[in-house]
């Protein structure tokens, strides 16, 4: 990846049908306190909305701020994250998707901290979760606990406990080859631990961003089987790389990956399978978030219980 010497931040910004947000998106970044030069670098996938005009219109106003990346057919998220990477040119590189909002100081806050931050390669923070259609809270996306810094075990044990949208890092640290295309959707915690390889992560305890949670969101929309498979690419590929190094912080992740598929499953109505992953999932942690067995339980499979004895 060439930069540029003078340039100190790219925002990789990546986007798809987001043409009822993206715009407040923008008008968020483009109104950041940060007085350094920075470029914007988007990607629209192909959007079937208006999502496409409203950039262009915007870069036609901003020419000198914006790399924009027009997609002639859909590749998905993975690939079109890891090309937009590819084409920022800053020593810093902000992560945001087109349906999130900055606060004002994010961006400055983050690069002076990287400034200072020597040991880092990656800065996160926290984020608001909203609900798109009532503006209202629902949660506060921040790590369980409050350290100075994280390593790559931390992301082991605990999964991307940070918002995407919230990540920057030094762009020397992005790895060489890129991001797995082999992944389908969990691309973020794939490049959290590359990074995290090379380095610490810090972290700014202060709320930067709002996560817009709609209907569209694609966590929202995971499939279980989706997540388990790139799960397990993401951990034999680090087990083949360490042989047994990190072995023991993976089983809460292995965990979470068969309770989330045989949630997956039975909303499929293949309980047998449904059955097997759960207790996959009781093997690898017995005491894992006991909440979330009961969360993902009932709230997703009100009749799991039944259909399970009854079967």
């Amino acid at each position: 990846m060439q930069g540029s010497d003078n340039l100190k931040l790219s925002v990789a910004l990546t986007t798809y049908n987001h043409g009822d947000y993206i715009k407040e998106c923008l008008d968020s970044i483009l109104d950041q306190d940060f007085e350094s030069e920075f470029e914007i670098v988007v990607s629209d996938d192909c959007s079937s909305d208006q999502t496409g005009i409203i950039i262009e219109s915007y870069c036609t106003k901003y020419p000198d701020k914006f790399n924009y990346i027009k997609r002639e057919k859909n590749i998905g998220y993975v690939k079109n994250l890891d090309d937009v990477i590819k084409n920022c040119r800053g020593e810093y590189i902000a992560i945001f998707d087109g349906d999130d909002i900055m606060k004002k100081e994010k961006l400055k806050k983050q690069v002076e901290y990287l400034d200072d931050m020597k040991n880092v390669v990656m800065v996160g923070h926290d984020a608001r979760a909203f609900n798109s259609g009532n503006n209202k809270t629902i949660e506060y996306i921040r790590p369980k606990q409050k350290l100075q810094f994280f390593n790559v075990e931390d992301l082991f044990r605990h999964g991307s406990f940070f918002a995407n949208s919230s990540k920057m890092f030094r762009r020397s640290a992005f790895p060489e080859k890129g991001i797995d295309h082999n992944l389908k959707l969990i691309a973020d915690w794939y490049l959290s631990i590359e990074i995290a390889l090379k380095g610490d992560i810090g972290y700014i305890y202060e709320v930067l961003m709002d996560y817009r949670v709609h209907g569209s969101s694609i966590m929202r929309n995971i499939d279980g089987r989706t997540h388990f498979e790139d799960m397990s690419l993401i951990i034999n590929g680090i087990e083949n790389r360490f042989p047994g190094k990190y072995t023991h912080s993976f089983k809460s992740q292995w965990a979470y990956a068969c309770l989330v598929t045989g949630i997956s499953e039975f909303k499929r109505n293949n309980i047998k399978v449904a059955k097997d992953f759960l207790k996959q999932s009781i093997n690898y942690d017995p005491y894992y978030r006991l909440s979330q067995y009961f969360y993902l339980l009932f709230s997703y499979a009100p009749r799991f219980v039944r259909k399970i004895i009854t079967r």
